[in-house]
């Protein structure tokens, strides 16, 4: 057989096209690995990932979060003994978050997944009625009651609008639907709306299922005219007892009462009124006021004194977070 210069170039061609298709894949792999690849000895919650790429640390890493998964819930209150359950904080892993980290980590470093706290939206804070709120700084919350007194809110409103302050409208159901105008207002106005509850009915003496509807009937009623679910939840005539503060607290709600009782319902002069904000407001107050022809002449007096001492009015909301 006679084996010419061509054919030996050949063969040799075809060798080296075989030895690519057999470890070519394998050479542009190590050569990824080298270069975009997690560091040598790196390790996750004890697992060892060097060399491996973005795509493979995926499933590595969502494997692992299942293990990692913990699911929140909610406080709630034990009917039988009467005592709060505590709330879970439930945990979720960042997979992306912990990619990049395994990604950018120096050579044999260890690291953990990367969680996201999962907060539950009912907390044991919720199983308690709040007279005030934090007295760290000096912030106030103005809550008006509204079950009657529509002829005064559009002014009441614009002089909140004036100062640029916010409040927490407490309407009961019943109030909303039938003046949902104002009720809307109140909202697009900037102002927080609560919950006075679906009628002006005392808590206190009614059973479980009857504070239910107390509560959802308000919710249902002051949503619908809003546009505003309401978060807080003030008894009417401020009558309650733990069973009333457990049922709103499982609907999501928490029970407030005040601090300062402007007692304005019983429309003393205005002078009174201011006097009665003046002589007891501390940092973290909550004061109680209703929509009265004397509670709108004293809240400009009562809005400089309060500027005027550096306190802040911000909605029950919003002391109550801090």
């Amino acid at each position: 057989m006679i084996i010419t210069k061509r054919g030996i170039l050949f063969a040799l061609i075809l060798i080296v096209v075989f030895m690519l298709s057999i470890f070519g894949t394998t050479i542009f792999t190590t050569i990824q690995r080298q270069i975009y690849g997690v560091k040598v000895g790196v390790r996750i919650d004890g697992q060892l990932v060097e060399r491996l790429l973005k795509e493979e640390l995926y499933d590595v890493v969502a494997s692992l979060a299942e293990s990692a998964y913990v699911e929140a819930s909610n406080a709630c209150w034990d009917w039988n003994t009467g005592e709060v359950k505590a709330e879970v904080v439930g945990q979720i892993v960042d997979v992306q978050a912990t990619v990049n980290a395994l990604l950018n980590a120096p050579a044999y470093s260890t690291l953990q997944l990367v969680t996201v706290a999962v907060l539950p939206s009912i907390t044991r804070a919720h199983f308690q009625p709040y007279y005030r709120g934090p007295t760290s700084e000096p912030r106030v919350a103005l809550m008006i009651n509204v079950d009657w007194g529509n002829e005064f809110i559009p002014d009441l409103l614009e002089v909140l609008a004036d100062y640029d302050v916010s409040v927490t409208w407490f309407p009961t159901g019943r109030w909303a639907a039938q003046f949902p105008d104002l009720a809307k207002t109140m909202a697009q106005s900037g102002h927080e709306i609560g919950n006075h509850g679906g009628w002006h009915g005392m808590a206190s003496q009614m059973s479980r299922s009857e504070v239910v509807r107390l509560i959802q009937e308000g919710e249902d009623q002051i949503l619908a005219a809003s546009g505003q679910k309401p978060q807080i939840f003030a008894p009417p005539a401020g009558d309650f007892n733990k069973q009333t503060v457990a049922v709103a607290a499982e609907l999501g709600y928490k029970t407030v009462l005040w601090t300062v009782d402007t007692v304005d319902w019983q429309r003393p002069a205005p002078t009174v009124i201011v006097d009665r904000v003046i002589g007891k407001i501390t940092n973290g107050a909550l004061v109680l006021m209703h929509p009265t022809q004397p509670t709108l002449q004293a809240l400009p007096v009562i809005l400089d004194h309060l500027l005027t001492r550096g306190f802040q009015c911000v909605t029950v909301s919003e002391l109550l977070a801090d």
